[in-house]
């Protein structure tokens, strides 16, 4: 993803680019499927076009496809299961903040970006955020990684008219805390005060094995003896 935006030297080959949704599409899955689409759900890798509907006529919708995998049939776009899943802004104003990022060498500021991009503040703050989380993908951890989940919230708020929660799996069950995902690569060096290796985590839908090693694989790069 990062070498494609690289070839874009200049602020007129960014807009030659970026010059519209379609183009920006197809730029986008060629850096995230550069060896063809893969399925987000189960990882299958064909696929098909699916068609929408347009003014009553049957038309092929851009960017909308389904897995061929007979046991899942998924529907996904280039952006599911991403950071700019569900997103409501325009494919080239996040390919030209991500560019921006990438062209500055100590990072930009929100405000900058801002400017740049002609959105709020705060919007261009969560679009940093979502971006560089994107860009981590790039640098999968590799060597021992260790895997834990965590759950992240607060304390459920008591109403007095609610009934007690139940112990076990029935009290879990009324927890409004989120499951989530936290990986970080074990040190080559073990001695006492090395620092330890880069760490990622995630929120997930569920701590299911399914959805475990989803996230996993778009994070940790495998290839090590026990991964057969």
């Amino acid at each position: 993803m990062l070498a494609a935006l690289s070839d874009i030297r200049t602020v007129e080959d960014m807009i030659e680019a970026f010059r519209d949704e379609d183009h920006c599409r197809r730029l986008l899955e060629s850096m995230v499927w550069p060896n063809g689409r893969i399925c987000p759900s189960c990882g299958y890798r064909h696929s098909i076009a699916i068609a929408g509907r347009d003014m009553g006529k049957r038309r092929a919708r851009p960017g909308l496809y389904q897995c061929s995998n007979g046991d899942c049939w998924f529907q996904f776009t280039v952006t599911t299961h991403t950071p700019l899943h569900s997103t409501k802004l325009p494919l080239r104003v996040w390919l030209k903040a991500m560019w921006l990022i990438l062209q500055s060498d100590k990072g930009m500021s929100s405000v900058r970006l801002a400017e740049n991009l002609g959105v709020s503040q705060p919007t261009a703050w969560r679009m940093g955020h979502a971006l560089r989380l994107m860009m981590a993908r790039e640098h999968m951890l590799d060597g021992t990684v260790e895997v834990d989940h965590f759950h992240l919230g607060g304390r459920q708020k008591k109403h007095p008219n609610d009934p007690p929660p139940g112990r076990g799996r029935k009290g879990q069950a009324n927890t409004q805390k989120a499951p989530g995902l936290a990986m970080v690569r074990r040190p080559d060096d073990n001695t006492p005060g090395t620092p330890a290796g880069d760490a990622r985590a995630t929120v997930v839908a569920d701590l299911s094995s399914r959805a475990s090693e989803r996230v996993m694989e778009t994070q940790i790069e495998l290839g090590g003896p026990f991964d057969e």
